[in-house]
């Protein structure tokens, strides 16, 4: 049972920095090219809501890790 929660909470936080460091690049490369302020805001609004969104997207890949993890033993 450790076996499956430890599979659920790095298959959770790993799928978690990924998604919102891919977020955070992509918000670098975009910033660079945007010249309208309300494209900025707008991309704003894209990294509150990818953050947002990141959150059952990991806890959804953590669940099927742990699952993986507890039928692995």
């Amino acid at each position: 049972m450790i076996k499956a929660f430890s599979a659920f909470l790095l298959t959770t936080i790993i799928s978690f920095v990924v998604m919102v460091g891919a977020l955070l690049i992509w918000v670098t490369i975009q910033k660079t090219h945007m010249t309208d302020p309300s494209a900025v805001d707008g991309l704003g609004f894209a990294v509150a809501y990818g953050g947002i969104a990141a959150v059952p997207i990991s806890l959804a890949i953590g669940i099927f890790g742990g699952i993986i993890g507890y039928l692995r033993n």
